[in-house]
């Protein structure tokens, strides 16, 4: 057990925090111009009109940035390790997760390997909630 701001949260055993793979993929320049059409597909999910054409028509979409057809699968999957690891920056791999409903915890709980609920004991401040989930699914 571990004292997180007074409260006790229990510590896996088996998780691997070492900085070797697959615990940690590396970004380089590299990696990172062999991902370009995964990252600008991300990146551009700043843009409203590109997150709405994702939620009428994401196939068309992917298809027209260029993805790779693995590039598709893993976004359809919402497979945020496996993006990551190919090559996709995290703050855009985020990107993506948001506009599906999805927040960078919910991307953390992925690449950490536990479900969301058990994701969410670990967190220090209680999440018992994400904005999504208050009335009915609205957002004010």
């Amino acid at each position: 057990m571990s004292e997180v701001s007074g409260t006790k949260t229990a510590v896996k055993k088996d998780l691997d925090l070492s900085l070797e793979a697959p615990s940690v993929y590396l970004f380089t320049g590299e990696i990172c111009t062999r991902a370009y059409k995964l990252n600008r597909f991300a990146f551009d999910f700043k843009d409203p009109a590109v997150r709405e054409r994702f939620a009428h028509d994401a196939e068309a979409l992917m298809k027209d940035y260029g993805l790779s057809e693995r590039e598709k699968a893993l976004v359809r999957a919402r497979d945020w390790t496996a993006l990551v690891a190919s090559g996709g920056h995290h703050f855009n791999v985020i990107k993506i997760a948001a506009a599906v409903g999805e927040s960078h915890l919910h991307v953390g709980a992925h690449m950490c390997g536990p479900s969301w609920s058990e994701f969410k004991r670990t967190l220090p401040h209680r999440v018992e909630v994400m904005p999504q989930e208050l009335d009915g699914g609205a957002q004010s």
